[in-house]
């Protein structure tokens, strides 16, 4: 049986769709192909709603995990594969990330614009080994995938995607879809704390939502979370990308351009990261972290009375913050003004005893121990 193939842009009705999948999966008999288009918990309705509807069928599930070249070896290690009537197959959004992590801050007004380089190697095993998959395995594989990773499938292995017996399109509802995109966010510091695979199955789960989502600010607010990731893996480019595109959603997001600005500073483009913080101070003036991080990037372009200035707005907003202290001192003392870098940094370490030991290294107080004064003042 060959199902309709659903137009993108169509409303698609969830129990019509749902009653063509049943009838296909009830009516195929060995090798089939089919690919439904939908969100993770989506698949997870349809798997459990499945298992109880054909109860005649054996019905399995492979969810892949990480990142994977050949998914023929992986059906055919399974220990009771010529039992399988269904097998389901989840998460090979995961082997397409390095190629999906290139466009987005390569292409990220159109990162589906698909070079020929760097094509993900499933991909194109897939589509070599469509006669074996055909020949040795007497089941209906059914392809649980993401709208992002539908359009690899269509584009980049189309010799496998052409054996389809049908395609299937569920369009969770906006409501939903924005309710569960919620569950992706997270906080900066937490995601400092894990392994670089759940960082990057997170950037997965938020490109899972990203083309759901119907509205300018829930899309805003999930590419910043993107963005965020990135950062947290010293991805500062793809970051950048992803910070660009909430803003293009929501350009008055003070977030995203403070996220910006510091992975700009990482990257040492100080003169956009400081144009970064200005856009984000626009929209909320009162932020001491934008402050104190423009300050930083004024310090290494050697512009100090300016980053002295930039502190001292951020010394308003937080003035017992010892670390804008420390920096404030250390661009006197980049200047050899002896008594203000003395002074202010008696206020650090006032603040924070630990500045006291940093600062008798710190080359940044060369000139200050040059002139014949102590660079650290005594308590």
């Amino acid at each position: 049986m060959v199902l309709t193939r659903q137009n993108k842009d169509s409303q698609s009705n969830p129990e019509e769709e749902y009653t063509a999948l049943l009838r296909s999966l009830r009516w195929t008999e060995g090798f089939g192909l089919l690919f439904v288009q939908c969100s993770p918990a989506e698949g997870s309705r349809i798997i459990d709603q499945v298992r109880q509807d054909l109860p005649q069928k054996q019905v399995e599930v492979l969810s892949i995990k990480d990142p994977i070249e050949n998914l023929y070896d992986l059906v055919d290690a399974l220990p009771n594969k010529d039992d399988i009537d269904v097998l389901f197959i989840q998460g090979i959004e995961h082997s397409l990330y390095d190629y999906e992590k290139t466009q987005l801050w390569e292409n990220p007004s159109d990162h589906y614009t698909y070079s020929e380089k760097n094509v993900p190697r499933l991909l194109g095993h897939l589509n070599l080994s469509r006669e074996r998959f055909r020949d040795h395995f007497k089941i209906c594989f059914v392809f649980l995938v993401p709208l992002f990773a539908f359009k690899y499938l269509v584009r980049r292995a189309p010799d496998f995607f052409d054996w389809r017996s049908g395609v299937l399109r569920f369009r969770t509802d906006p409501q939903t879809v924005a309710q569960e995109s919620l569950k992706l966010y997270g906080d900066y510091k937490e995601y400092l704390t894990w392994t670089q695979a759940e960082r990057n199955n997170r950037i997965l789960d938020i490109q899972n939502y990203l083309e759901e989502l119907d509205q300018t600010r829930d899309k805003a607010s999930l590419l910043l979370q993107q963005g965020n990731v990135f950062t947290a893996s010293n991805e500062y480019k793809e970051a950048i990308a992803s910070y660009d595109e909430a803003l293009k959603h929501k350009p008055n997001q003070d977030a995203a351009w403070y996220n910006r600005g510091f992975a700009l500073g990482n990257l040492e483009r100080y003169e956009e990261a400081i144009a970064s913080y200005d856009e984000a101070l626009k929209h909320k003036p009162n932020q001491d972290a934008a402050w104190y991080n423009r300050g930083i990037a004024l310090r290494n372009l050697e512009r100090y009375e300016e980053a002295i200035a930039s502190y001292d707005e951020a010394l308003k907003i937080n003035p017992n913050d010892a670390n804008t202290f420390y920096n404030k001192a250390c661009c006197y003392g980049l200047q050899g003004q002896v008594e203000l870098a003395i002074a202010t940094l008696k206020q650090a370490i006032d603040l924070n005893p630990k500045y006291r030991e940093m600062a008798k290294t710190d080359a940044a107080f060369d000139r200050v121990r040059g002139d014949g004064c102590s660079a650290v003042p005594e308590g």
